[in-house]
């Protein structure tokens, strides 16, 4: 029986210890001493082929670190034009809102040039609307049209309603809203005839009614306004509501 150990050949020079040459023999194997006799060229394909896989992981890192070099370059500047974007946003918005608020002051201010509140027209419709008997004291247009004033018998009341209905009819106001909010007796005075002797005591004559009307401007367009301003004669306010529409200020 043969052992299992044996020493075949040589190789290189050298003794080769094939322990498995039965078995190799069996399987029909190539013995190993043929096979190191190919070693060295074995080695060296072995090393070539291991060289170039490496050489070729190399290149493939390099230029995997390059990319990344130029993309983050290329990202730091999308960076600075997203910034710069951002800047120039920033400054067109804050110039937007002053250009809106610009804008909002002159039609604020082209509104109250054009105001009927405080216009010569609204004197003037006033004027021809007030009725004979009745007397204007004061005219507040602050926020609503607040007229204080009185009203002579005969009839006092009703000059006062007339007046009122006058109020209702003109374009300046909110007809359903104008209201009359104070009517009051003033304290009588005493007829100036003369006494005579142990005559009788003069006959007292009965107040002014004192009244207050209230009424709230309504919201007209600047169409109708200028028609309203031309038939009441205001030719000065027409021709001022003229320019601010030619100016673009109102609408």
């Amino acid at each position: 029986m043969t052992s299992p150990a044996r020493i075949h050949g040589k190789a290189q020079g050298s003794l080769v210890l094939d322990l498995l040459r039965e078995r190799r023999r069996t399987l029909g194997i190539e013995a190993i001493s043929a096979t190191l006799v190919q070693r060295k060229t074995l080695l060296q394909r072995g090393a070539l082929i291991g060289l170039t896989l490496l050489g070729s992981m190399l290149g493939l890192w390099t230029l995997l670190l390059l990319q990344t070099a130029l993309v983050r370059s290329q990202m730091g500047q999308l960076e600075q034009f997203e910034a710069q974007a951002a800047e120039l946003q920033a400054q067109i918005d804050a110039r937007n809102q002053k250009l809106a608020a610009i804008k909002n002051t002159n039609q604020e201010l082209a509104q109250a040039l054009t105001s009927g509140r405080t216009s010569s027209a609204l004197l003037t419709a006033l004027q021809l609307n007030t009725p004979v008997g009745v007397q204007l004291l004061s005219v507040d247009t602050t926020n609503d049209l607040l007229i204080k004033g009185q009203a002579f018998d005969p009839y006092a009341l009703v000059r006062i309603n007339a007046f009122q209905l006058q109020l209702q009819g003109l374009a300046f106001f909110d007809p359903k809203a104008v209201q009359l909010t104070k009517v009051e007796r003033q304290p009588s005075v005493a007829q100036a005839a003369p006494r005579s002797g142990s005559g009788p005591e003069p006959t007292p004559e009965a107040g002014p009614l004192a009244f207050e009307i209230r009424a709230p401007f309504a919201s007209l367009d600047p169409q109708r306004q200028l028609a309203l301003l031309q038939q009441l004669g205001s030719d000065g306010m027409a021709r001022r509501l003229n320019l601010l529409r030619s100016e673009g200020l109102m609408p």
